[in-house]
Parts: structure tokens; sequence; C-alpha cells
């Protein structure tokens, strides 16, 4: 009888230990495995929504865009700290006060499908749609298509959980997303800003100041407002930090005119031959028309998309680098018109038909965007994702861009860089032989994303 006792105590041992050690095991049936051990799928699969929506979203480009970005992976982020335990909550830091509280025992990837879903519907849901031609879609397609992805995965992730966890997930998500959606109606300049996109009524004073150059859209600049927008990262000494673009000056040894005569070469050379390395460079990155494409600044979250695939990065890092670089483009967007309209420099094309061509016209595009000239709003952008991009991927990232492959209206053939430096430079680049910046505003630019992206990775995200 001592020997079975001892036996059956040895057993129930056993079963003890072995019981807590099943229960430590990262295990999607218990929901409580962390973002490291899973896949990046749901993000993939939400951004190639966002692209398909946004794509045809009127007024939703330059600045509505991202900051939708913005808060859609900060959403997520915030939602899924429960499996991130090396990171913290950034809801002090950003002023939420509502923020729900961390929860363990989830289904991570459902827990994205949610919060996405919830937020994705919000910030569409009283946009205008239109197609190529400039007629009016039914939004209600639109806002189908979200609500069809969040049921097609939450279908999909029911084979990896139990249906409690699922449905705590889904909770767990849509609560925080709430939460996140409030705090975004309390930016009085940013929210809504779609609805009135061009608010202030364009008066140039100097001769070089900006001057609307296509009538038929408006007289008035676009997104004037948005320098107050809400940003994430920068304070209003970086806000300042831009030097002064030149001076006025209309003389042939200033160096307005050899900048304007750069432009002036460059694009004439892209428009004398419209299947060059010129032309394609110019309709490769433009992302400028409504109905083509998704816009420029959401062209690098479908580079990150890339990347994250090629690397088959996990779905923490994965969360991460769509919260910070969703932020970072924010902050260049608010950065960038901030000092557009500081700083109100005419477009290159006025200055052109002022002093060297008359006749000259934007080739390709056929219009200059509606807002004054320095910095490069796409210059502001791709530096501005890049420069994230490079905080998970390294400087010397070799990339080809598929993004508009197999395009055949316009020039969409995959393009090759040695590293994402060099990739978000021909980006700036593109916006000489298109006929719509200086110089000058690509090197502006440059200086504002690269600090967009600095000041978002310096929040503190780690504990």
């Amino acid at each position: 009888m001592k020997f079975l006792s001892k036996l059956l105590l040895g057993l129930v041992a056993f079963t003890l230990v072995l019981s807590t050690s099943c229960n430590d095991v990262d295990t999607p049936e218990g929901g409580n495995n962390l973002m490291k051990s899973q896949e990046n799928e749901v993000y993939h699969e939400w951004n190639n929504v966002f692209m398909e929506v946004e794509r045809y979203a009127a007024a939703y480009r330059p600045g509505p865009a991202p900051r939708a970005l913005a808060y859609l992976g900060l959403s997520a982020y915030e939602a899924c700290l429960g499996g991130m335990p090396d990171y913290q909550s950034l809801q002090y830091r950003l002023g939420i006060s509502d923020m729900p509280a961390v929860q363990t025992n989830l289904y991570w990837p459902e827990v994205i499908n949610a919060s996405y879903g919830y937020l994705m519907n919000k910030f569409f849901e009283n946009v205008t749609f239109k197609d190529k031609a400039g007629l009016t879609l039914d939004k209600q397609q639109f806002l189908r298509l979200i609500e069809t992805k969040e049921k097609e995965l939450r279908e999909r992730f029911r084979q990896n959980t139990v249906e409690t966890i699922l449905n705590n997930s889904e909770a767990h998500g849509r609560e925080v997303a709430s939460a996140v959606w409030r705090f975004s109606t309390t930016d009085p300049v940013g929210y809504n800003a779609h609805l009135n996109p061009f608010p202030v009524e364009n008066k140039p004073v100097n001769t070089c100041d900006w001057v609307a150059t296509d009538p038929q859209i408006s007289l008035r600049g676009m997104y004037a407002q948005w320098g107050g927008a809400r940003r994430f990262g920068l304070n209003q000494i970086d806000m300042d930090a831009l030097k002064a673009p030149f001076t006025c000056d209309d003389g042939k040894n200033s160096i307005n005119y050899q900048q304007a005569w750069e432009m002036y070469v460059i694009a004439n050379e892209a428009r004398s031959n419209p299947k060059g390395e010129m032309e394609c460079i110019a309709e490769f990155w433009s992302d400028d028309r409504v109905g083509w494409t998704f816009s420029p600044a959401p062209r690098f979250i479908a580079i990150a998309d890339q990347i994250v695939q090629k690397e088959n990065l996990n779905l923490e890092t994965t969360c991460v680098l769509y919260a910070q670089i969703g932020m970072a483009l924010n902050d260049a967007s608010v950065i960038a018109w901030y000092n557009k309209y500081k700083y109100d420099l005419e477009r290159p094309i006025t200055y052109i038909k002022r002093n060297i061509d008359p006749g000259f016209t934007v080739p390709w595009l056929g219009f200059t965007p509606p807002f004054p000239a320095y910095p490069s709003g796409h210059s502001t952008f791709g530096y501005a994702g890049v420069g994230i991009l490079e905080y998970f991927v390294g400087p010397n990232y070799s990339f080809t861009d598929h993004c508009h492959e197999q395009r055949t209206d316009f020039c969409g053939t995959p393009r090759s860089f040695n590293t994402l430096r060099t990739l978000a430079y021909e980006n700036a680049f593109s916006r000489l032989p298109l006929a719509v910046h200086w110089r000058i505003d690509m090197e502006g630019g440059e200086f504002c994303g690269l600090l967009a992206a600095k000041r978002i990775h310096e929040l503190p995200w780690k504990k």
C-alpha cells in the first residue's frame, strides 16, 4: 500500500507538471500565444483593402489618407500589447484618456482584424468615391468590401482558436478601435477635413508667391489648414526647422532660374521620349490621380507590405512597423503642408511661363497639384516611409518595387534599387520630369521626412 501511495503521488505530481508545462506553451488554440509566434497575413489582407478603397476616395489625398493609416496602425498596436510584453502603451504620451486595459489570452490576428474593420469603416463612411473619369461611384460597394473582409477573416480565424477566445478578441479589438476613433475626432483640423479640402482663399502678395495653376480644380489652396492637424512625434521646433527656400529672383544668374531651367530640360526630355527612362520614372511614382492608383503616402505602405511578405516578419514586428510608418506618414503630411503654406513658394511652371517659355505645359500628368511647392509632399512621404523601414531592415536593404506591375495605362515595369534611400531619392526626383517641383522641393522633403521618421521612432515604444 505504501508503494502504491507513493506511485499515485508521483503520477499526480507528474500530471501537474505536465499540465503547467502545456499551459505555458504558445498555442493558437489557447489564445495566449505571443505575437512573435504568429504570422503577418492579417496585415497583408487589410493593406490590400485599404489600397483599393483609398484609390477611389476623392479629396482623401494628400493628408487624410496618411492620417487614417496612423490611427489604424496605432489602434492595432494598442490592442495587441497583451501579446507584446516588451512594448508599452503610448496612450499617456498621446493623451488618450479612455484606452481600455491591456488584455492577454487573446487571438491576436482577430484582434487586429476587428480593429481594422471597425476603424476603416469609420474613416471611409462619409467619403465620396470617384472613378478615373471623375464620375461618382456607389459608396456602399467600398463599405461592403471592408465589411466582407472582416467577416471573411473572422471565419478563417475560427479554425485556429476556440469560440470564446475569438469573441473576446473581436470585442477587445473593437473596443480599443472605438477609443482610438474618439481620440481621432478630437483633432479639430484633421477630423473630416476631406469634406472641405479647399477652405482658404489664396491671396498671393509677392511675385514668387504660389498661385493656382489650374482654375478648373480651384483657385484656393488645397489643405491650407493641414499644418495644424494632429502630429504624433514632431514638436513645434521641428515644424519650424526647415530652412527658407531661395528668395524671389527672376534673373538668369539666380538659383531660381537655374533650378527652373533644370526642371524644364528634364521635363522636355521626358516629353520627347514617352517610353524613355525619364517618362517612366515620372509615371511610376506619380500616384496623383484619383481612380488610377493609391495616393503617394499609402504607396509606402504598399512598399512596406512587399518587404513584410518577402522577409516573413512575425506579427509583433509587423504590428510595430505599421504603427510607426503610419504615424510617420501622418507627421510627414503635417510638416510638409505646414511649410508649404508658411513659405508659399510658387510652382516652377509659373516661373517658367514668366521667364523661360510662356507656352510650357506639364507633360503626362497634365496638371500641377493645387498647393505650394516647397517642400515636396512626394519627397517628404518617401523619406518618412523609408526612414522607418530602415530601422527594421537596415540602410543597405536592396528592393524591387512591384507596386504597379502589369499596368498598361502607364509605365508600371518594376524598378530595382540597391538601397531604400535610393528608392526614396528616385521617388522625390520623379517630380522633376513630371514638371511639378523644383530640386529644392526634393531636398526640403528629404529633411522633413527623415525628421518625421526619427521622431516617431524615438517615441517610448519599449518598456
